[in-house]
């Protein structure tokens, strides 16, 4: 997702600098229910916290994508079907990990994005499409002054993604090119924001979004992204913000239901471990959830960090999932199919979104076999 492909995004958002960047108060959030307990349906233990949880698509079969988490330890990878470790890369104390895809369909490359803070630089790890395991990139900025959040994705039909990278008072937007061994830096640009941002997500069709400490989401579309929130929930400490992308279900929506509906935001509260969610269309409170005690994996009553997605990971996770990191005696990352979550809120799921993308269909010109004329 290049920063110059995003003319409906971003158009207009270098004026933010020009129009001042000071956020006009919002107005109060919706009133809604107290979180929704949804059962949890797995966990995988660690060995220390999780600062960051993403996901990869396994480009066949969707019980063997991964779960990815970074820590103080390094990065490490599980197998979603039986939690059991993949890869991992150990030796380096990242906090953050976001995952997306060099090129189309099956044979696209996932990529890793994560933050270094004693190094103050990202690192980049690609993941084999066979192996599964991390393979060490090339292309990853370094970055001055602190770090709050970042984000890494693309839009549809952009074959590389770009990094934002949430600091006081702006984001830094670097866009890569593909090379072999890597990404290579292709351009990079500062947008001026409100002092008080703490995390970002890039939408599956390439739009910006960031939140502030106070819970305000707001999308980057134009001179006026911060004047009024796209929404807004009452948030003690902002742990994270996600996109979870879904297509209208084959016939379209069912009667009686707005196509609006399909597709989320997820909005982290760290503090009382509730995620808040919100119609991915126009920004509408769906409610809020936690996970819920089962008789053998504890509640989650606060949270260091989130992993959301709508991608088909397969069985319990066919619509995705909703998976939260844990900071007690045993650390662990819990995790909740979707479709709980939205038997719990009453919204409809929808169709799983591919991250990968999809491979542009050959034109078929009707012949059989394919003649070039060559005019005399």
């Amino acid at each position: 997702m290049r920063i110059t492909a995003l003319a409906p995004v971003l158009a207009g958002i270098l004026a933010l600098a020009a129009c001042g960047r000071d956020a006009v108060e919002a107005p109060a959030p919706e009133p809604v229910a107290p979180p929704v307990g949804v059962a949890a349906s797995d966990e995988a233990p660690l060995g220390a916290p999780a600062t960051g949880v993403a996901f990869w698509m396994h480009p066949n079969v969707a019980f063997n994508s991964l779960m990815i988490v970074a820590g103080a330890d390094g990065l490490a990878s599980y197998n979603i079907e039986d939690g059991a470790e993949v890869s991992s890369a150990p030796g380096v104390s990242f906090a953050g990990a976001a995952v997306s895809y060099l090129g189309f369909g099956p044979q696209a490359a996932g990529v890793v994005a994560t933050f270094s803070p004693d190094q103050s630089a990202f690192a980049f790890y690609g993941i084999d499409n066979v192996s599964r395991s991390f393979l060490p990139l090339s292309g990853a900025p370094d970055i001055r002054g602190g770090v709050r959040g970042f984000c890494f994705g693309r839009g549809d039909g952009v074959d590389t993604p770009s990094l934002y990278v949430v600091q006081r008072g702006k984001i830094l937007a670097f866009n890569f090119e593909g090379q072999d061994g890597g990404l290579a830096p292709a351009d990079a640009i500062t947008l001026e924001t409100p002092d008080d941002l703490a995390a970002c997500a890039v939408d599956i069709n390439g739009a910006l979004l960031a939140t502030s400490t106070t819970g305000a989401i707001y999308r980057l579309d134009g001179e006026d992204s911060f004047k009024t929130p796209f929404a807004k929930a009452e948030i003690d400490e902002v742990g994270g913000l996600a996109v979870i992308a879904a297509d209208l279900p084959e016939g379209g929506a069912p009667e009686g239901e707005d196509p609006a509906a399909y597709g989320q935001l997820a909005l982290l509260d760290k503090t009382s471990g509730a995620v808040h969610l919100f119609d991915r269309t126009d920004g509408h409170a769906l409610g809020a959830v936690t996970i819920a005690a089962t008789d053998e994996i504890e509640a989650v009553s606060a949270a260091g960090a989130m992993g959301a997605t709508g991608a088909n990971l397969g069985g319990l996770y066919r619509n995705g999932l909703i998976a939260l990191s844990t900071n007690g005696e045993t650390p662990a990352v819990r995790i909740i199919p979707l479709n709980g979550v939205a038997n719990a809120l009453a919204f409809p799921t929808g169709a799983p979104v591919n991250p990968r993308g999809m491979v542009a269909p050959v034109e078929d010109d009707g012949l059989l076999i394919n003649i070039e004329f060559v005019e005399e």
